[in-house]
């Protein structure tokens, strides 16, 4: 069998389990058809609840790309009540003056069967939904959480998509789960929508579901069904962002959700080294300091990365993905104007001392000659 899973069992298996779980979802939320939208933009974001910080740093990056056209910013935060410090709706507000920020949070009931099912497209779906029942615009931006925007691509990209006739533009083809570029369906993260369109059908319908894509077994993300099933390839659009534009890590948010479901499991964990980066961001100085410690003290197979006592796993990580993750940290310091600094520098060798990366291959990824002076400046400094 071709495409995500490998014969009919296993896909069997896959579909029923989905199939039963979005049973468990059905109902749990509710919108109303949005029929007189107002002009502009929402941007939707689901926070994890855990990782403040990380919200911060996104913020701190939204606020540059701020465009006429982005009315509203809708927060779902992904528990009953926030946790945080004393102050921290209102310091998340004043790094986007002028613009209205709302706090969404979840019911008992939510609260209560995420934390039992602790599926991260669970926690995304859920999130997502909260938020676009509250959407009042014309358009949404569904904003992934570990994404950080770097340039003006968003104004640039919103304009292309209000002129067009799509209901979705996506900053790629969708290329993994099974499906192939040729499919012409966009990805979710950093994804124009119409709402119109979305608050049309109910809130399951942009659930995960298992199915046959062209004789492949896919599993199709938040919004593929419904782009796969409902619109024509006119309606979908795609609208690249470079590097320059746009830092996005990629399962983040997913890898940290499934080590607190399976601790010190391993698993995927190329994005677990970027997390102490973004809390560095959102004001927490002492982040990277803290995960180089923990690295140094720690066993690969059971780091506590973060300091929260989530057990993370990183025997799956290799020297490619810390240059990857290095990379893209130097990218945000330099587009943030961010001093080089040695914790940097030091963090990066203890990433490649905990994957046995020899002292050769330290610091000597794909980095441009703009990052090369930035990481000389941090181990000089």
């Amino acid at each position: 069998m071709q495409g995500k899973h490998s014969n009919v069992l296993k896909w069997l298996a896959a579909w029923v389990a989905r199939e039963r779980l979005r049973k468990r979802l059905r109902g749990l939320v509710r919108w109303d058809p949005l029929t007189n939208p107002e002009p502009g933009c929402t941007v939707v974001l689901g926070m994890c609840s855990r990782l403040p910080h990380v919200l911060l740093a996104n913020l701190r990056c939204l606020a540059a790309s701020h465009w006429p056209d982005f009315k509203e910013l809708v927060i779902a935060v992904d528990c009953r009540g926030f946790v945080g410090s004393e102050g921290y709706e209102s310091t998340a507000r004043k790094l986007l003056p002028g613009l209205p920020i709302r706090f969404l949070y979840y019911s008992e009931t939510e609260a209560k069967l995420a934390e039992q099912l602790k599926l991260p497209y669970v926690y995304s779906w859920l999130s997502w939904c909260l938020a676009i029942r509250q959407v009042k615009t014309e358009h949404i931006l569904i904003h992934d959480y570990d994404a950080l925007i770097l340039g003006r691509g968003l104004e640039q990209r919103y304009e292309e998509f209000r002129r067009s006739k799509a209901k979705v533009q996506g900053i790629s083809w969708y290329a993994v789960n099974g499906f192939v570029p040729a499919d012409r369906l966009v990805t979710t993260f950093e994804q124009f929508c119409d709402v119109v369109w979305l608050r049309s059908l109910e809130p399951l319908d942009l659930f995960n579901k298992v199915g046959i894509k062209n004789g492949r077994s896919v599993d199709y993300d938040t919004t593929l069904d419904i782009q796969d099933r409902l619109l024509t390839e006119a309606e979908r659009q795609m609208t690249p962002m470079n590097e320059d534009e746009l830092v996005h890590p990629s399962q983040m948010i997913h890898q940290y959700t499934m080590f607190r479901r399976h601790p010190a499991k391993a698993l995927p964990c190329f994005a677990m080294p970027m997390i102490p980066f973004f809390s560095y961001l959102g004001g927490f100085e002492e982040a990277i300091r803290r995960a180089a410690s923990s690295l140094e003290r720690s066993s690969p197979s059971d780091v506590d990365l973060l300091g929260d006592a989530t057990r993370i796993n990183l025997t799956q990580l290799n020297s490619a993905q810390v240059d990857w993750s290095l990379k893209q940290m130097v990218q945000t310091c330099l587009k943030l104007a961010i001093p080089p600094q040695q914790d940097f520098y030091q963090y990066g060798l203890a990433l490649y001392k905990c994957v046995r990366a020899p002292a050769s291959a330290h610091w000597v990824g794909d980095f441009t000659p703009g990052q090369r002076r930035w990481i000389s400046l941090a181990r000089e400094s």
